[in-house]
């Protein structure tokens, strides 16, 4: 029984089937070996020497990958076949998904926390507004920024009548949505997991805190580290 080979494309060809993709979709038609040992150059860590880049390709084209032509100028050019286009095209989807990921593990979001007041219109609760995310709009007086406890991330979308809705998303999108909500003059906020409603988990505006006993407290056990006693009630 004959055994198939399939043979794999070696890391300079998934390379040049990557560009040639991305410029196929753009705009398809012949490349000049040149212009992409220039993106490669520009665009890897590897150095791309053209006669290495040449003798690939000509292999490419022996496997039914390629085809290699002269353009009028007489450089040397190439274009995907079918076979070529069937392989490159998984590979400049995982390339864009990595380029993705990278930037988005390095991004930085400053989140919007401060509001932008509504028009006055009389009514000190804020109405609902539109806001469209990723192509779907919502109707929403305010937007939490959830982190919960085990890292994940969600918008919270209340509404004036109670109702939530929590579109799931990694933490840049989230930012990216919350962004999205402070521009359309929306309420927003950052908080610590899922709240089922909508004033859950706040401490009233009007009950104040009071914290003497806990500073004096803590105050006392730092004396007392230094040899220093004595604090009575009266002292407080």
């Amino acid at each position: 029984m004959t055994k198939v080979i399939v043979r794999r494309p070696s890391p300079l060809q998934r390379r040049v089937l990557i560009v040639l993709a991305a410029l196929d979709a753009k705009r398809p038609g012949p490349v000049a070996t040149r212009d992409i040992e220039r993106v490669l150059e520009r665009g890897g860590n590897v150095p791309v020497y053209g006669p290495n880049l040449r003798a690939s390709c000509r292999r490419m084209e022996a496997a039914g990958w390629l085809h290699t032509l002269r353009a009028p100028n007489l450089q040397l050019a190439v274009e995907l076949t079918d076979a070529g286009r069937e392989l490159a095209a998984p590979l400049l989807a995982a390339e864009q998904e990595r380029e993705l990921a990278e930037r988005r593990a390095t991004e930085i979001r400053v989140l919007p926390l401060v509001p932008i007041r509504p028009v006055d219109t009389g009514d000190s609760r804020a109405g609902d507004r539109p806001v469209r995310l990723d192509n779907i709009w919502y109707m929403a007086c305010r937007g939490d920024y959830v982190i919960r406890a085990d890292g994940t991330t969600c918008l919270q979308l209340w509404n004036t009548a109670g109702q939530v809705t929590r579109p799931e998303g990694d933490a840049v999108q989230v930012a990216v949505w919350l962004q999205a909500c402070h521009d359309a003059g929306i309420e927003v906020r950052l908080q610590i997991n899922e709240s089922h409603a909508p004033e859950e988990g706040c401490i009233s505006g009007t009950a104040q805190v009071d914290q003497t006993e806990a500073w004096f407290r803590q105050l006392d056990s730092e004396l007392q580290k230094l040899g220093i006693t004595g604090l009575t009630e009266t002292d407080r």
